[in-house]
């Protein structure tokens, strides 16, 4: 019986790019599924401060980049608080943040492309 050796290689060769992007998929969704959970616990944090009437729009950025902490995006996440004045005189009404931030995903031979993780809250206004 003849040695299979190089039908054995042969069969690696074409079985190794398919697992090397399986792989390389998984490890992706991570990282996306990662920041996306980021983004929206910095949205919750930063709709939690800007229920408070006290509260400024500069102080809800900054509570949300401080949340965000190691977390890396292609450029600075954005905020956004509606109203753009906050709680002031406004007990009983609600406040919506919103962060939105770019990621890039990229596996390769397979998927290059940027995408926007997005993060919603909405309080309601206390005194």
């Amino acid at each position: 019986m003849p040695s299979e050796r190089g039908a054995s290689l042969a069969e690696f060769a074409l079985v190794l790019p398919v697992l090397l992007m399986v792989l390389f998929g998984i490890i992706e969704f991570g990282l996306v599924f990662s920041r996306s959970q980021a983004v929206e616990a910095s949205a919750r944090e930063g709709g939690r401060l800007a229920s408070l009437s006290s509260t400024t729009s500069a102080d809800v950025s900054n509570r949300v980049d401080a949340t965000l902490g190691g977390t890396t995006f292609s450029s600075p996440p954005e905020v956004s608080m509606v109203p753009a004045g906050g709680c002031a005189g406004r007990e009983g009404e609600s406040v919506t943040v919103t962060v939105s931030a770019p990621h890039r995903i990229a596996i390769p031979f397979v998927l290059d492309r940027e995408v926007t993780l997005t993060g919603q809250a909405v309080f309601r206004c206390e005194a």
